[in-house]
């Protein structure tokens, strides 16, 4: 009885796992599976920090703390999309102010918003990053029961765009929506990810996809 219950629980586990880690709903328009670098992304070395993109994700380790590393897909803009992907950080990393997320209604001269999360103390916001002047923060740091707090666990980031709308979702539950400005024509999406003030941390980003309804 007690083989049984553990099979149970690993199989629900496992299935946890995946449901974690599925693409976008609706039907994938674009995906970026990490096997190789994407051409649309600029993945030119830093001294600041290194990306390696093979075996499924895209591993960012950065060589000085207080740094942030922002990957855009270049050449193709999207209106009313889906843009998910999955954020994992070292087991080993200190538990302090890194944080990870999705880029999405990104302008040609620069501009963007990011949905981004803080594993260690389990807080979100949306950050804008607004060109000329510098960032805004148009929904503060939050706390959310959705996200996993424990380093080396994944968690999945979704945002949902409608017209002037963006929807946010953390392990799949809403935890808020947001009404901004999308550039005309449609946005460029990507991920962030950044490290602690104190520390150099290493970031994982897996699944990450595109999706219209």
């Amino acid at each position: 009885m007690r083989d049984l219950l553990t099979a149970i629980t690993l199989l629900s586990l496992s299935i946890a796992m995946r449901a974690v880690a599925a693409p976008c709903p609706g039907t994938v328009v674009f995906q970026d599976s990490f096997t190789s670098p994407s051409p649309n992304l600029d993945v030119k070395p830093d001294v600041r920090d290194n990306i390696t993109i093979q075996g499924g994700k895209a591993e960012i380790t950065f060589t000085q703390p207080n740094v942030a590393r922002n990957e855009e897909y270049g050449g193709v803009q999207y209106g009313d999309v889906h843009v998910c992907s999955t954020f994992t950080t070292a087991a080993t990393d200190k538990p302090e102010n890194q944080s990870a997320g999705l880029m999405f209604w990104g302008g040609s001269d620069g501009g963007f918003y990011t949905f981004q999360f803080d594993p260690a103390h389990g807080n979100y916001a949306l950050l804008q990053q607004v060109p000329g002047t510098g960032w805004s923060v148009p929904v503060p740091w939050t706390a959310s029961a959705a996200i996993v707090k424990t380093l080396g666990s994944p968690n999945t980031l979704q945002v949902q765009t409608k017209g002037n709308v963006v929807t946010m979702f953390i392990n799949g539950q809403n935890v808020g929506t947001y009404t901004g400005t999308p550039p005309p024509g449609g946005g460029l999406v990507g991920f962030s990810v950044s490290d602690s003030t104190n520390s150099t941390d290493t970031w994982d980003v897996t699944d990450f996809s595109v999706s219209v309804p």
